[in-house]
């Protein structure tokens, strides 16, 4: 199996997990240090907030799709990933995430 088949997807998912990872290292680092200007209740309320709202824009659309046959035909078309896709971004996210880590604060407990 050829992860980076460019006649698929190419190299979008890896580079969108990197840098979703990296994102996440990032808010979450600052809000377990409290070095951040977020702390770990505005962490919360951030990550609450996007899971509402694409929970909230998922049901509308589903909710249309069943009602009109014009949005059926537009959600066939809309982007749906694989579970390829969303295996590809979680672990370039985690990789990602995890090299910044260890290069950061060194391999100490590792080795």
């Amino acid at each position: 199996m050829n992860f980076f088949d460019h006649k698929k997807q190419g190299l979008a998912p890896v580079l969108m997990g990197s840098a979703m990872g990296l994102m996440m290292l990032w808010m979450l680092h600052g809000a377990l240090t409290g070095e951040g200007a977020m702390g770990a209740g505005a962490l919360v309320v951030f990550v609450g907030a996007h899971v509402v709202i694409a929970a909230v824009a998922i049901l509308a659309v589903v909710f249309a799709a069943r009602l009109s046959e014009r949005a059926n035909g537009w959600l066939n078309r809309l982007h749906r990933p694989s579970l390829r896709h969303v295996g590809l971004m979680l672990g370039s996210a985690a990789l990602s995430a995890g090299a910044v880590h260890l290069i950061a604060h060194g391999f100490g407990g590792l080795v």
